[in-house]
């Protein structure tokens, strides 16, 4: 993958590149499993500050075989929500719709933050047994929400200061259908 496949090429927000899963080393966390599925290759820093998104049209899925018959077992299922505010500035008595991602009102320092013209969400299914015909089940934040903020592309420090503490404000807690304890989902731009 990475972009040479010339069908995957013109579809570079479906271009799923690495996939990595491994006990996780965090103290305390030694008997979970952290998933990591890469997707979007090569958006270094100087392709900015339009990257591409992750495709609301899209369902991005991680398999896992747990039993040894190569079918899967359990399916974690992401849909993103991308939505435009539409943020408009006052061009010579005129409201014009500016085409970028933030509007440069503030510091980008939260989830969904105003400053922000375009916001990206997603949601979280789960599905035990071959993924086509079993049953999706929403995961959810302790609290019961279903729809889980993804932060802007780490678009520059003028617009965001400290991106890891702002990305960090978007791992969310989670809870699985059918685990006994919570997990954590994260979807984003990381280096």
């Amino acid at each position: 993958s990475h972009r040479e496949a010339p069908f995957i090429a013109s579809q570079p927000q479906v271009d799923a590149t690495d996939f990595y899963m491994f006990r996780s080393y965090e103290p305390g966390r030694d008997g979970y499993v952290t998933l990591i599925a890469n997707y979007l290759p090569l958006q270094d820093p100087y392709g900015g500050p339009n990257y591409f998104k992750l495709d609301p049209n899209a369902v991005y899925e991680i398999h896992v075989t747990n039993g040894g018959s190569a079918v899967e077992n359990i399916t974690f299922q992401f849909r993103m929500i991308n939505e435009l505010r539409d943020n408009q500035l006052n061009v010579g008595g005129k409201m014009v719709s500016i085409p970028l991602v933030q509007n440069g009102s503030g510091d980008v320092d939260q989830p969904n933050d105003p400053a922000l013209n375009t916001v990206e969400n997603y949601t979280l299914s789960v599905i035990r047994g071959p993924r086509r015909n079993g049953a999706s089940q929403p995961v959810a934040t302790p609290g019961g929400g279903t729809t889980f903020a993804k932060p802007v592309d780490n678009i520059g420090n003028k617009t965001i200061s400290d991106y890891v503490a702002y990305a960090n404000r978007h791992i969310h807690e989670i809870v699985i259908p059918g685990c006994t304890t919570n997990g954590r989902v994260f979807v984003g731009q990381r280096k």
